[in-house]
């Protein structure tokens, strides 16, 4: 039995081994690029204003609720260019596990940032909507996978 258990960690160990040399091989594939995924002219984060037509005419709202809709739809659009501008102004090295945390940060911050400036908009214009839509809204919003 502890035959078993030391084989076992030495495969273990051996299997670790080899993904380490793997990941120093390509350290940016596709999920560990953040500047090139957010700071790419195209696929970047971006404002999509064709979502709020086509959420606009889902829900149904009236002209009020447009009304309501459009100040957060601006927010988010300037939280975006904002965003996209300060963290994409110049390319950091992030070769150093410092650096890449040093961006995580940044991009983090970016968001909370954004997140302050928005909320309160999306908030008042959910608060404008009926119990239908809001239902349809939380529909909407689940299939996306936000919360």
């Amino acid at each position: 039995m502890r035959k078993l258990s030391v084989s076992v960690l030495i495969v273990a160990s051996a299997a670790f081994a080899a993904t380490l040399g793997q990941v120093e091989a390509r350290p940016y594939g596709p999920r560990h690029a953040p500047f090139e995924r957010i700071c790419a002219e195209r696929g970047g984060p971006t404002h999509r204003p064709e979502m709020a037509a086509l959420l606009a005419e889902y829900l149904d709202l009236n002209d009020a609720q447009k009304a309501a809709f459009k100040p957060f739809h601006d927010a988010r659009k300037k939280s975006l260019e904002d965003a996209k501008a300060a963290l994409c102004s110049n390319k950091p090295d992030l070769t150093s596990f410092e650096a890449r945390l040093v961006f995580g940060q940044n991009l983090l911050e970016a968001r909370l940032t954004a997140l302050k400036a928005e909320n309160p908009l999306l908030i008042a214009f959910y608060n404008s909507l009926d119990d239908r839509q809001k239902a349809k809204f939380d529909r909407f919003r689940e299939r996306r996978g936000q919360e």
